[in-house]
């Protein structure tokens, strides 16, 4: 089982446990991205992670004449475990330098919101597959954890009207059980014509490693700054942004 696949077995594990009570907070104006400029960027391996609109341009990556390619069609002709889910094609290059090439698909057995992540290495003498794996792109935060989002559901469900909306936040990384407290940011929120989108995220504890026997949820009242009206209200967490309706877990 590769890197990626253990990372997503890990995120897996943790679950909701019981909400622990917080106040009304304010949202801030930028999500916070480690993108130049303030761009908002999602990644399945790390920094630097790929503009949305990448997907707008051509999935043609493995044809191109460079060795990483090279090293991805070989990745895709290759027989054994899990290998096979790598698609025939149509990838888009997320991002290279000298030591790694990340590329990016669509999985063809899944939904829309499924991808393919493949990381081609060079060691120095040639470039090889360095992992691969079945993800949902998660936003690149700069030095925070992501916490998804889930309306929640004991509070009435936000009208038009409505300029408040209840949820339950969880931290999605592994943090031994421990509530996130004061360490739960407030969320960031981009207003659309036909969305609103919504991102929590919280400082890390300090120290290493963690165990994940689930974390628990916290409940906030989100203040917005205009009527919700006929939007929709989603995490953009992840890519593309996901419907708050059921637990990520």
């Amino acid at each position: 089982m590769n890197r990626i696949l253990i990372a997503t077995l890990l995120l897996a594990i943790a679950g909701c446990a019981r909400a622990t009570p917080s106040p009304i907070v304010e949202p801030t104006e930028a999500v916070p991205t480690a993108a130049a400029g303030g761009e908002t960027r999602y990644s399945c391996g790390g920094p630097p992670g790929f503009l949305p609109s990448l997907l707008d341009q051509p999935a043609n990556a493995e044809l191109e004449d460079h060795p990483s390619a090279a090293a991805l069609r070989a990745a895709i002709a290759e027989v054994g475990p899990d290998i096979d889910m790598l698609p025939a094609g149509a990838y888009w290059l997320v991002s290279r330098d000298d030591r790694i090439a990340q590329y990016l698909a669509r999985d063809p057995r899944g939904a829309d919101t499924d991808f393919v992540f493949a990381s081609m290495e060079n060691d120095g003498t040639a470039w090889q597959n360095g992992g691969w794996g079945g993800c949902q792109p998660e936003i690149v935060l700069d030095g925070l954890n992501l916490a998804s989002w889930v309306l929640d559901p004991d509070a009435p469900e936000p009208d038009a009207a409505a300029t408040t909306f209840a949820a339950l936040v969880t931290e999605r990384t592994c943090t031994g059980g421990k509530p996130m407290g004061g360490r739960l940011q407030p969320p960031s929120i981009t207003y659309g014509p036909d969305t609103i989108l919504v991102v929590f995220a919280a400082r890390p504890l300090e120290g290493d490693a963690f165990d994940c026997p689930g974390n628990p949820s916290t409940r906030v009242v989100v203040q917005l700054r205009e009527p919700l009206g006929e939007r929709r209200l989603l995490d953009a967490g992840f890519f593309p942004p996901a419907e708050p309706a059921i637990p990520v877990f």
